[in-house]
């Protein structure tokens, strides 16, 4: 009966800290960031680059969700949708101007990022040849 006793005790222990593990070390949000690069040969053609993104708990960051305006082309990935799984993207903006675009971030946990990551891209004129 002992034993018994014991090892339901045993389980209630493990399993508060299985639960309770959840409160200790809570999943952090990932932090979305993004650095961009204008085409050497186009101006109008931008790299967008979030590798620096990065979550505080080490998990991957599985889903890259980005916001522009209507208008632009999307040059890679050729199956784009607004939401996807690779660091960078190409794309090419239809007139000079500036831009605004949009970065948030999933991790493997399924946690997106608090706050957008937000930046003004400044797209100058080609330049004649």
């Amino acid at each position: 009966m002992r034993k018994l006793r014991g090892l339901g005790a045993l389980f209630l222990l493990l399993a508060a800290l299985v639960i309770g593990g959840c409160f200790l070390f809570p999943n952090h949000p990932p932090v979305a960031f993004f650095t961009f690069t204008y085409s050497s040969e186009d101006p109008l053609v931008v790299t967008l680059d979030a590798s620096e993104s990065f979550d505080e708990d080490g998990d991957e960051i599985v889903a890259y969700m980005w916001t522009f305006r209507d208008g632009v082309t999307i040059i890679t990935p050729l199956d784009f949708t607004r939401t996807v799984t690779v660091q960078a993207i190409t794309l090419e903006f239809p007139v000079e101007a500036t831009y605004t675009v949009t970065l948030m971030v999933r991790d493997s946990r399924g946690e997106t990022s608090k706050e957008p990551f937000v930046q003004e891209i400044v797209v100058p004129e080609p330049k004649e040849s």
